[in-house]
Parts: C-alpha cells; sequence; structure tokens
C-alpha cells in the first residue's frame, strides 16, 4: 500500500515540477495565449456572423436601390433612428406609398377573384 502511494506521490511531484519548470521558462506567454485562444473564439462566431450578414447585404442592396428608385417620388424615406426618437411621428413617413397602393389593389383583386371563384363553384 506504501509503495503504491510513494509511486503515485513520487510521480505527481515529477509533473508539478515539470509544470513549474514550464511556467518558468514561458512567463506571461501562458497567460497571453490564453487570452488569444479566448479572443479567437469570440472572434470566429461573430467574423461567420458578419460574413453572412454582410454577403445577405451586398446581395440584397441592388434591389434595395431600385425599390428606393421605384419609390422617389413618393415621400417615403428612411428617417435614421437618432430622429425617430427625437420625432416619433415620422414613422408614417417610412410607408411607401406606391408599393402599399399596389399590395392593397392586390389584396382586394385576389380577394374578389377567390370569391368570384367560390360562387361560381358552389353554383
Amino acid at each position: 500500500m506504501l509503495n503504491r502511494l510513494k509511486e503515485m506521490l513520487s510521480k505527481a511531484s515529477w509533473y508539478t515540477f515539470a509544470c513549474v519548470i514550464v511556467l518558468f521558462i514561458a512567463g506571461p506567454e501562458i497567460m497571453l495565449s490564453m487570452e488569444l485562444m479566448a479572443l479567437v473564439e469570440a472572434l470566429g462566431a461573430s467574423t461567420f456572423v458578419l460574413m453572412y450578414l454582410s454577403g445577405i447585404k451586398l446581395a440584397i442592396s441592388k434591389y434595395w436601390d431600385k425599390f428606393k428608385d421605384f419609390e422617389s417620388h413618393s415621400t417615403f424615406f428612411l428617417p435614421t433612428v437618432s430622429i425617430l426618437k427625437k420625432m416619433p411621428s415620422l414613422v408614417i413617413h417610412a410607408i411607401p406609398d406606391r408599393t402599399a397602393v399596389i399590395a392593397f389593389l392586390g389584396f382586394c383583386i385576389v380577394g374578389m377573384s377567390g370569391l368570384y371563384f367560390n360562387l361560381l363553384i358552389s353554383i
């Protein structure tokens, strides 16, 4: 029993001695490497998300510019967040007039067509 305990303690002392030597040789670089590993872990996920968001923004930007050109003759404009905090009633101008009218008319046409076909089918 004591021999086994002596062997375990001798191994543990050698492991401890080896760790102390590594700490003295490496010095503050160990802490620096741990901080860099944490930084890479945090930046890895955020960089991954940023890559996809920038790709989506690039893909949508052409269509957004066409939409703004289509709505250029209406009162559609997007105020910034700081302006919206000062004057919240400006949010009504963020409704695109032409697009809202086209959507409303399209909804009416589709709804009435559905009712008309339902009436034709039920007769």
